[in-house]
């Protein structure tokens, strides 16, 4: 593992740990409680990044 993969899995791994602050909402919007607030759309288009954050990581680990 070089420098550059352990510096982005650190980054990753401390990215899923900040979401535990924000485990309420998110199991509100998993339990299918919307609001259409501001602050959920905020929180849908956050959790949406995450995934593509992810999905791109996983790519790039299967291709390596």
């Amino acid at each position: 593992m070089d420098s550059d993969q352990a510096q982005e899995i650190s980054e990753r791994d401390q990215l899923w740990a900040s979401l535990r602050a924000l485990r309420s909402e998110i199991e509100r919007l998993a339990a299918g409680t919307f609001e259409q607030s501001e602050a959920q759309s905020k929180l849908v288009a956050l959790l949406a990044r995450i995934v593509v954050a992810e999905m791109d990581f996983r790519n790039r680990n299967v291709s390596s």
